[in-house]
């Protein structure tokens, strides 16, 4: 059966993600957080550039800027990395074999609004996880080299295309704020993810600045790019839409489709 195709973003931007087989350690102490950096950016040039990271042992957070027009930068540059660092992992520890499970997850980053919550997400990894209190306080992530402290630099991280963005304290304050819906970063490739329909709510009035039973009253257009964003970026599901916003599930599907067919 051929692989599925990935989806290309039309940004450029890709949250990418991937994890040990079975959950297995990828990174056993910090030489190997070193060298999976190193590789890192030996693999970077102009249709890779790394605008964030966390390695966190069992898997690992890459936000990526790459070519519009095709995918063939990003699949290239990842195979050299990965490969790269299996062969190093394999002959230090003794072992042979795949090392990461299946392909890894390339989760398209169009809007701005999704990808300053991309960057805070992947930042705040440690601490979600309680390794660390603060994002400040994990060495293995790329938050050092937005906000000061980072000593030795073994991946260059171009900071520069957030600051486009956000000015730098507006980061800074960002990343202090939580999020609503963690379950949409998920690196599992499941096609929607379960939050509860207050939430969701939430999801629509922060998405589109209107509470969902006026959903109904926006233009075709302004509802293709509102459903959209629910369906590919927060992954809710047709049906809890449908239910909170009295559009019929077919209905939201046409409009999806219609702005598919925009977007070409």
């Amino acid at each position: 059966m051929p692989r599925k195709a990935r989806k290309l973003s039309a940004s450029g931007v890709y949250h990418i993600m991937t994890r040990g087989i079975d959950k297995t350690r990828v990174m056993l102490d910090d030489a190997d957080c070193i060298q999976f950096l190193c590789f890192l950016n030996f693999v970077q040039n102009e249709g890779f550039q790394v605008l964030a990271y966390c390695l966190m042992g069992n898997h690992v957070h890459l936000l990526i800027k790459t070519d519009k027009t095709n995918i063939d930068a990003l699949e290239l540059a990842m195979k050299r990395l990965l490969v790269r660092y299996v062969a190093y992992y394999n002959h230090k520890y003794d072992r042979v074999g795949s090392l990461f499970q299946n392909r890894y997850v390339s989760q398209p980053v169009v809007t701005t609004g999704y990808f300053l919550r991309v960057l805070r997400y992947i930042h705040n990894n440690p601490v979600a996880a309680k390794i660390t209190e603060k994002q400040e306080q994990y060495e293995w992530s790329s938050y050092k080299d937005y906000f000061g402290g980072r000593k030795t630099c073994l991946c260059e991280v171009q900071t520069q295309y957030a600051l486009r963005v956000r000015p730098l304290e507006w980061l800074k304050r960002w990343h202090k704020e939580s999020e609503l819906n963690p379950a949409s970063f998920s690196d599992v490739n499941i096609a929607k993810v379960k939050v509860g329909d207050d939430i969701a709510m939430q999801l629509i009035q922060n998405r589109g600045g209107i509470s969902a039973i006026q959903v109904r009253n926006l233009s075709d257009t302004d509802k293709a790019i509102l459903f959209e964003r629910l369906v590919n970026e927060e992954r809710l599901g047709f049906a809890q839409l449908s239910r909170l916003t009295g559009i019929a599930k077919g209905e939201i599907k046409r409009l999806l489709l219609l702005q598919k067919e925009n977007d070409l």
